[in-house]
């Protein structure tokens, strides 16, 4: 899991320790463009300070074979509870993008006409559910989701929300244009080459889909009296359309909308049979527009 290493202390132990390395004590973090950064963390002014932009998606793997080949020797890397990292302002960016945020006693009520709404699920996991062992089910969707998170702070930068629904995820632009259509594709892409050649391969029949629309949302806040805490949530009918609409998607698919596919920065399929009209006539809440036929990326 990528998010059990991102902006932690971290001991690292060489893996040989009849090679007569001593131990550090390592500050993991990243910076855009999924650049690692490692810096001692021992002294008050780090002794050394590395960046390497990865090729390989942030897992834990990756992130310790990248700092072993920083240190010279291969490593194993322990958490250091109880040593928190001070929130600075890039954790304050992130709570701003996460259902619950610090109170400040200011609310914003906004109204986005033309959002970018991307809706993922994993396929066929009911079954799973049903038919493997707890510790096994725990595993795959910690894994799952702290994956997944992972590749959104390293390619959604324009991102304004998200939000775990169990085994998927809502992920929210407040503009539909060229650059948040190219990052939420970028994380669909990204996300379902890794679970298609990492993370799902044990599990037959575990697929991952989803669906990326353009329409209204409505952004609010509340706090409860006497909370520290603040939250946020986004209701409109561009919500409503992409958690239906996903339903139609199979495995490695995504749907798009009308609207989303009148802009031309989505390449995509029209299936219109009776077959795809039967299975939007089924779904509830959409508008005639959306019931026209079913389009799909079109990698």
């Amino acid at each position: 899991m990528f998010a059990s290493l991102k902006n932690r202390l971290v001991r690292a132990i060489p893996v040989d320790p009849e090679n007569g390395q001593d131990q550090w004590m390592l500050q993991i973090s990243f910076e855009p463009e999924n650049i690692l950064v490692v810096a001692d963390a021992k002294e008050a002014v780090p002794r050394f300070i590395h960046r390497k932009s990865l090729e390989c998606f942030p897992t834990d793997a990756c992130i310790t074979a990248v700092v072993g080949s920083m240190l010279d020797t291969p490593v194993r890397l322990e958490v250091i509870e109880g040593k928190e990292l001070e929130l600075d302002t890039s954790v304050y960016q992130g709570l701003r993008k996460m259902p619950v945020d610090i109170f400040d006693n200011v609310y914003l009520d906004q109204v986005e006409p033309d959002a970018l709404i991307l809706v993922v699920d994993v396929r066929n996991f009911s079954n799973f559910l049903c038919n493997n062992r707890e510790e096994d089910v725990f595993a795959l969707i910690k894994d799952f989701t702290s994956n997944f998170l992972s590749c959104v702070n390293q390619f959604a930068f324009g991102c304004s929300y998200y939000k775990l629904m169990g085994d998927g995820a809502i992920i929210i632009w407040d503009d539909t244009n060229e650059k948040n259509v190219q990052e939420a594709l970028q994380v669909f892409d990204t996300y379902c080459d890794f679970v298609n050649e990492e993370l799902f391969t044990p599990y037959e029949g575990l697929g991952f889909a989803g669906a990326l629309v353009s329409d209204k949302v409505f952004k609010y806040e509340i706090s409860a009296e006497i909370s520290q805490l603040k939250y946020r949530d986004y209701i409109g009918y561009g919500i409503n359309l992409a958690c239906r609409m996903q339903a139609l998607a199979k495995k490695d698919e995504l749907v798009i909308n009308h609207k989303l596919a009148s802009t031309g920065l989505v390449p995509y399929r029209s299936v219109k049979t009776k077959k795809a009209s039967h299975e939007l006539h089924l779904l509830k809440g959409l508008k005639e527009e959306d019931r026209q036929d079913i389009l799909y990326y079109k990698t």
